[in-house]
């Protein structure tokens, strides 16, 4: 039975032979580095059986010597080899079943074997084969037998994740737990001693391929933070820093990298090529970004340009092609023998375009196809030195699209030179797709790419401060990548790096195991959320605390979703309508109580690095930035209306302002330093794309009259009133549909203390107050509560007085009860006179066809700006022209108290076209339904054609991106708008009879996801019943004819709709 024993009394041999390589041997040095952190075994290196022979040896001779014989227990060894090697042969003759990763790419066996060479007799023979003569014999040993290198190393990593060691030990400063006895084996025993021993169960096992070919991120717009950073630490962009680098990477299963560009060159940073000889070591493949050809840094053209240099001075093939050449060309020859990966094409220096912003389509596709043909006969001359080919990356990039794709007289789509190359696609940059491979492409002979950002520097604004991008946008977006094609590379632009973990390890295990996480997977970033906090603090934290920390984590990238910090600023969220302020300051609140609350429990326990690394910096600033804004809009909105309360607010922004400098102290001083220069970005207030500018929000003060003055207003309206010599009341309308509640606002805008009651004009049992009379010195709130069980009529009317000495303010409230009956269940509800649609929340559903696969509207959980969303699977079909009438349908079930005109509009995802130069539609149709609420079509769809029951308007086509719309272009106002407002809106005017009415929703292009519908009057007198406000109202009501009214309810697992 197989058991490896590791603690500081058991011997333990790493046997990594020579002929593995010295990066296999580099990596099991930082395993046995974990070994003995966890366990506090020491092992002993070998590279040879021979070797660890001789050292078991000389053990049991010194202990026969000193008289203690039988004091040495039986060898037992971890054994690292390679397909093809030596050793890999003689333990894949005695243990065939690690053969079956042979032919394999980056796989492993791992095995835990009793003698794996065969009985010791067995094993005296294999060490006499190999020179040693020596009788000892491998007890025990874990095999991890790669396909080829890197499966080597994957599988020595696997190791110290058993151990409790994850890919974020250095980058997430998540220490291992350390114990006095780590024992693997194939069946654990039951019993631990005193909690200081950990058994690991081993299951012999052999790992799938990767699903993504080469997967890895990019280190970009590095600077202030990275640059100070490793500047600081390590004395600039060296091997010593990028080791750290590569084996982050290769922890996490990756294999690719595009290094840091800014100031500073790849391959002569190293110093020299020390960098680029690591990564080769390691088996990592590098390449240069989008506009960085032949393995030449951007930053290297700028070191050696000039009147006396052989490459010229400019950045133009055009004026320069001779020093281009050359310098291209110089760059290739460094770079033969390594593991490069290089780009080919040009852009223009720093990230422009290649010709000018006023060059023609035309101009720029001749020209490409002339360098690229070129570069591609100096890759061949000097980095082509066997039979495989030398895997090359054309970046379709930003106005590299509009090339690619080309005009009348053709692009670089089908050219030839590229029919072996990978093809690199990229999102808008903010993290949504655009044109993806068509069918016909998909089988292109070097694969598509995808580059994908956590992190961008450039329009509308820049965002590079903590992590904003959540899991499940990345599996929406990447999955419908992979379905596309995209499955050669997947490179993720991670800027700084430092703070994306939880991201960036979700990224990386979709490109590896798409099986697990992908298309298969939906909804399941929750899963993964949930091994993603036990791997990193399952060893002490208890399940309530892994909840605990699952809250906060979702909770700061769900605010720095909805609006990327950069971009924040007073006026987003609206500080009165829908409560929408107050609503994300509960937020802000609840998950600022957990993070302090969590932190201080991990440091009782002195584990609280890895929590303060990952989570609570990041939590704390980005929920601190938030308030600090809201705080700001509050005291805007205070000031209007001449609040006291108005400073009060100024000062809470301004305690904000120092506890975000605060918490860049103490990551500055976080591990004595080990991360100071990475909390140097701006992150406050943009008003350019970049921080040029940033400004801290305004602060408002009032000076105030020096007696108590009465202000009355309701919290989630902008109007105030006070005392006047002709009164103008408050007017408040409760339905029983609605939540039966509004909030009061009793101010003091003057010094000193409001005393304020309330008076009774008309008796009314049905409104219950919160509170009848009080003093403050800023601001009291008061919650009306309808009763409906007491309101007798239909309607009823309260009027009531708020008087403060003197001087007071009229209140009237109207209450309205609403009848349902007859109503069907899921209908929903007007809130004056405006309808709030989730899409989830639909009552009729149709699946379609499309080339005749089934196709269907699915949901998407904790998605997107309003937490939920509708999209077609597969992602592929589309349904445009003949096929609309194939498309898949929602339908939505709506009560309107009186006919009319009304504006419809659609809530979808911020996506762009998944073909280049095409449009987003869904298609709409109203109808009004009979009596009872009966559906056509069988209580599916209704169809857009009228019948004996209905009376059916036409399908009308909604135009969600139009004529001119091109995603990831500055300068495009309806793109610009949707990235950084989380949304694209667009509608069309409907008309709505008495009573029930259907709305359906028909599917059209691929790709977009609808999040929710909102109709209220078209009537320009009556669109201020729909105020404005950044997440919009709340959803409506709708019918439930069990509990009366039905709030957003979450669609039940395994629910098919």
């Amino acid at each position: 039975m197989g058991l490896l024993e590791l603690s500081k009394e058991r011997q333990v041999f790493f046997i990594v032979p020579q002929e593995s390589g010295s990066g296999v041997r580099r990596i099991a040095e930082k395993v046995s580095a974990d070994v003995t952190h966890t366990s506090g075994a020491h092992p002993v290196f070998c590279s040879s059986i021979r070797q660890a022979a001789a050292v078991q040896d000389e053990a049991v001779k010194m202990a026969d010597n000193a008289g203690r014989t039988g004091d040495v227990s039986g060898m037992q060894a971890v054994v690292a080899v390679t397909d093809g090697g030596e050793l890999a042969a003689q333990l894949a003759a005695r243990s065939p079943g690690l053969k079956a990763v042979s032919g394999k790419r980056e796989s492993y066996a791992f095995f835990l074997l009793d003698y794996p060479l065969g009985a010791e007799e067995g094993q005296r023979e294999a060490a006499q084969d190999c020179g040693t003569g020596s009788p000892a014999a491998i007890e025990t040993a874990l095999v991890i037998y790669g396909s080829d290198k890197l499966g080597t190393i994957y599988g020595l990593f696997h190791l110290s994740e058993l151990l409790g060691v994850t890919p974020y030990v250095y980058w997430g400063d998540a220490d291992p737990v350390s114990y006095e006895r780590i024992t693997l084996a194939a069946e654990p025993e039951t019993e631990c001693t005193g909690g200081r021993e950990k058994q690991v169960q081993v299951e012999n096992f052999c790992s799938k391929e990767p699903s993504v070919k080469y997967r890895g991120f990019f280190i970009n717009d590095e600077w202030p933070c990275f640059g100070n950073w490793t500047f600081s630490h390590f004395g600039g962009f060296t091997a010593q820093m990028y080791d750290h680098v590569f084996e982050y990477l290769l922890r996490l299963k990756g294999n690719y990298l595009w290094p840091a560009m800014w100031t500073s060159s790849f391959l002569l940073d190293g110093p020299g090529l020390a960098s680029m000889e690591l990564a080769d070591e390691y088996g990592i493949y590098i390449g240069m970004s989008h506009h960085e050809p032949c393995m030449r840094s951007g930053e290297e053209f700028t070191l050696v340009k000039g009147e006396d240099s052989p490459y010229g001075t400019d950045w133009s093939y055009v004026t320069n092609q001779e020093g281009i050449l050359r310098f291209w060309e110089d760059g290739l020859k460094r770079s033969r023998g390594h593991h490069v990966f290089p780009t080919i094409g040009m852009r223009g220096e720093r990230d422009s375009k290649m010709l000018g912003e006023d060059s023609q389509i035309s101009e720029n596709v001749r020209l490409l196809k002339e360098i690229i043909k070129k570069q591609r006969q100096m890759i061949a001359e000097h980095l082509q030195t066997g039979t495989e080919p030398v895997p090359q990356l054309f970046a379709v990039y930003k106005e590299v699209e509009d090339y690619y794709f080309g005009d009348a007289s053709g692009g670089l789509r089908g050219f030839e030179e590229l029919s072996d190359v990978t093809l690199l696609l990229c999102e808008d940059n903010f993290g949504h797709m655009r044109a993806l491979p068509e069918e016909a492409e998909r089988g292109h002979k070097g694969g598509f790419g995808m580059y994908y950002h956590l992190d961008y520097h450039g329009d509308p604004v820049s965002y590079e401060w903590y992590p904003s991008v959540t899991p499940s946008k990345i599996w929406e977006q990447m999955t419908e990548a992979y379905e596309y094609g995209i499955r050669e590379l997947w490179i993720v632009n991670v800027g700084d790096l430092k703070f994306q973990e939880y991201p960036l390890g979700y990224f990386m295990n979709l490109a590896y195991d798409f099986e697990t996480w992908g298309s298969s997977a939906p909804n399941q970033t929750k899963q993964y959320e949930k091994q993603w906090l036990e791997q990193v603090f399952g060893a002490y934290a208890s399940a309530q605390e892994l909840e605990q920390a699952g809250r906060v984590l979702d909770g700061f990238l769900k605010i720095n979703s909805l609006r990327r910090p950069e971009s924040l600023h007073a006026e987003i969220y609206h500080p009165a309508h829908y409560d929408e302020s107050r609503r994300m300051m509960q937020l802000c609140d609840a998950i600022e109580q957990e993070n302090e609350k969590l932190r201080a429990a991990f440091r009782e326990r002195g584990m609280e690095q890895a929590y303060e690394s990952m989570i609570y910096f990041p939590a704390a600033a980005s929920v601190n930035l938030l308030k600090m804004h809201l705080y700001a809009g509050w005291n805007h909105l205070y000031a209007k209306q001449g609040k006291a309360i108005a400073n009060e607010m100024g000062d809470l922004m301004e305690r904000c302002i120092l506890r975000d400098e605060a918490l860049a102290a103490q990551v500055k001083a976080f591990r004595d330093g080990k991360w100071a220069g990475m909390e140097l970005a701006s992150h406050i207030g943009f008003t350019n794309w970049n921080d040029e500018d940033w400004r801290y929000p305004l602060r408002h003060v009032v000076r105030l009259p020096e007696k108590p003055r009465l202000t009355v207003s309701k919290a989630d309206e902008t109007a105030h009133f006070t005392n006047q010599y002709f009164p103008k009341p408050l007017q408040i309308v409760l339905e029983t549909a609605d939540e039966c509640q509004a909030c009061i606002q009793a101010a003091n805008s003057g010094q000193g203390i409001l005393e304020w009651q309330i008076e009774m004009e008309t008796g009314c049992d049905w409104l219950e107050f919160s509170a009848t009379s009080g003093k403050t010195a800023l601001q009291d709130e008061i919650r009306l509560t309808l009763l409906p069980e007491k309101l007798a009529q239909a309607e009823g009317f309260c009027a009531f007085r708020i008087t403060a000495g003197e001087q007071f303010v009229p209140v009237h409230v109207k209450a309205v009860r609403r009848e349902t009956a007859g109503i069907p269940d899921g209908t929903f509800l007007a809130r004056g006179q405006v309808f709030v649609l989730d899409a989830v929340h639909f009552t009729g559903q149709r699946n379609g066809t499309c080339h005749g696969q089934a196709a269907a509207f699915r949901p998407l959980v904790d998605f997107g700006k309003y937490g939920s969303g509708m999209k077609v699977f597969p992602v592929t079909a589309s349904f445009c022209g003949a096929s609309a009438q194939d498309a898949p349908a929602l339908s939505y079930r709506i009560f309107a108290q009186q006919a009319g005109d009304y504006y419809l509009q659609l809530h979808t995802s911020p996506a762009n076209p998944l073909i280049y130069g095409g449009k987003l539609h869904f298609g709409v149709c109203v109808q009004s339904l009979p009596d009872g609420g009966k559906e056509p079509d069988d209580g599916h769809v209704a169809a857009a054609q009228p019948d004996s029951q209905t009376k059916a308007a036409a399908v009308q086509e909604v135009e969600i991106t139009g004529t001119g719309y091109k995603g990831g272009e500055p300068g495009c106002i309806p793109w610009e708008q949707a990235v950084l407002n989380q949304e694209h809106t667009a509608g069309t005017q409907v008309h709505l009879e008495q009573g029930l009415n259907q709305i359906t929703v028909y599917a059209r292009e691929a790709g977009i996801v609808l999040e929710r519908i909102v109709l209220h009057p078209a009537d320009a007198a009556c669109k201020e019943t729909y105020k404005e406000a950044y997440l919009g109202a709340p959803e409506s009501w709708r019918v439930n004819t069990v509990t009366g009214y039905g709030k957003k309810s979450k669609i039940r697992k395994g629910e098919s709709r």
